[in-house]
This record gives structure tokens, sequence and C-alpha cells, in this order.
């Protein structure tokens, strides 16, 4: 049987300038360990993990009357886990934005044992105080994750994506942002196309790999770091302040190993330089 305790909440008010506000609010009983699932078309995200059984759900949209009336904003039970959806309709499925000017937000606080899965097409993402895995997706802003007990897969093809104090692997995307992976306990992928990428990895090294088309790649490692180490670069210098047993050197190419060798740490980009830093 469905376990839930809701309080629902939705209002339409008009403003004088015309404009109005529709909110829903949900309140769910579940043990920890469930799921969180978010599905929106733009609307930005915020989820943190807290000592409670309860998921608390938030939903925001302010445009015209016409806009919102036959908007979307739904937030659902199955058994453990919890369904919030905010969706537009359209003549070519939900998403139109070329009729649409709202500003839609999510604010959900969930137990911290659970996993987190996110998309929206319009929107930033913020996540925090979580245990297990979590997926955040957006399609035009940035991703915030922190403090998180699990692994972290961060998608987004318009804006940065920021993660620190992360237990788990990070796997980290962007067509065009910069790359923050902070104080990660766990294997680093980081991709973008248009910015800088910075890692700093705390414990022991689990491989490494940091890539841009347009911008520096700074690496901060533990001294004791063990790797097999390879950078490359078209428009810049490589650094390193660990001592490396150099392999290959050429003009913007180098291989070697740091303390002995072990997971493989790359690094490569087409529009700026490398270093590798020692961890204070």
């Amino acid at each position: 049987m469905t376990r839930y305790s809701a309080i629902a909440l939705v209002l339409l008010a008009a403003s004088p300038a015309g404009a109005a506000e529709k909110k829903v609010e949900r309140t769910f009983t579940v043990s920890p360990g469930g799921s969180l699932v978010v599905d929106a078309d733009s609307a930005s995200v915020r989820v943190s993990g807290s000592d409670t059984n309860q998921v608390t759900v938030r939903m925001t949209a302010r445009g015209s009357e016409e806009d919102l009336a036959t908007m979307k904003l739904e937030a659902s039970q199955k058994g453990d886990g919890v369904t919030v959806t905010m969706k537009r309709p359209g003549k070519k499925g939900w998403f139109n934005s070329g009729s649409w000017n709202t500003d839609e937000r999510i604010e959900v606080t969930v137990p911290r044992r659970y996993e987190i899965n996110v998309h929206t097409s319009g929107g930033d993402v913020e996540l925090t105080d979580t245990t297990g895995s979590a997926r955040l997706d957006t399609s035009g802003g940035d991703l915030v994750a922190r403090n998180i007990n699990g692994n972290v897969e961060l998608r987004t093809s318009g804006g940065g994506i920021s993660a620190d104090r992360i237990r788990g692997d990070v796997d980290a995307d962007t067509s065009g942002g910069d790359i923050r992976l902070l104080n990660v306990d766990g294997k680093i992928r980081g991709q973008t196309s248009g910015g800088s990428v910075k890692c700093s990895l705390v414990g022991s090294n689990r491989g490494i790999s940091a890539s841009t088309s347009g911008g520096d790649i700074q690496l901060i490692l533990p001294r004791a770091t063990s790797a097999d180490f390879e950078a490359s670069t078209s428009g810049g210098e490589i650094k390193s302040d660990l001592p490396l047993v150099t392999r290959e050197l050429r003009e913007g190419h180098l291989e070697g190993s740091i303390n002995g060798g072990g997971p493989s740490i790359h690094a490569r980009t087409s529009g700026g330089g490398i270093s590798v830093r020692a961890a204070d």
C-alpha cells in the first residue's frame, strides 16, 4: 500500500500588471533509500537532503494567466519513490518555448539517503547533502553538486559545472562552460568544449580524465598520488609540481609516471596550458 501524507495547494492569482502565479506544495512520508525523479521543461531545480522521513515538494510558476492555466504541475508517490513533473502543453509535444514567458522553480527536500534523477530543459540545477547515486541534466543552465556520497553524473549543454566534496565517481560534461570538480574521492572525468577544467583529488587515484577545446586544465593531487600520466596541448605549456619520470616528450605532448605509476591520468586541451599542482 502506498504510504503518504500530502498537502496540496494550487493558487492562481492575478497581479495588477496581469502576471499570475501558480503553486503546488506536497509532502510525502517515505523511507530512506528511495528515489526522486524530476522532469521539467524549463524550471530551475534545487534538491537538498536532510534528516527526515519525508519528501517535501514546492513548485512555483509565474507568468500570464493563459500560460499557467494549462501548465502541468504534479507530484506523486509510488512506494518510497517520488516523481515531480512541471510541463507545458504545446503543439509539438510538451515543450514549446516560443510561445511561453514564465519563471519556474522547483524545490525539494528529501531524506539524506536518497537517489536523485533531475532533468530540466531550461534551468539551473543544484543538489546538496545526499547519499546515493545522482544524475543532473539540463539543456540550458548551470549544475551544482555539493557534499554528495555516491556517484554523480552531470550533463549540461549551456552552462558551467561545479562539484565539491564528492565521495564517489564524478562524470561531468558541458558544451558551454567551465568545470570545477573539487575535493573528489573517486574517479574523475570532466569534459567541456568551451571553458577551463579544474579538478582536485582527495584519497587515492582511481583515474582522471580532463579535456577541453577552449581553456586551461589544472589538476590538484595529493603528493603521494601514483599514476601513469599523459598530457597534450596545442596552445600552452605543460607543468607539474609532482616529480615525473618521462617516457615520451615532444612539443605539446608528455607521457610519464608519477610515484611509480598507477591508474591513468589524461589531460588534453586545444586552447590552453596544463598544470599539475601538489595539494597543500
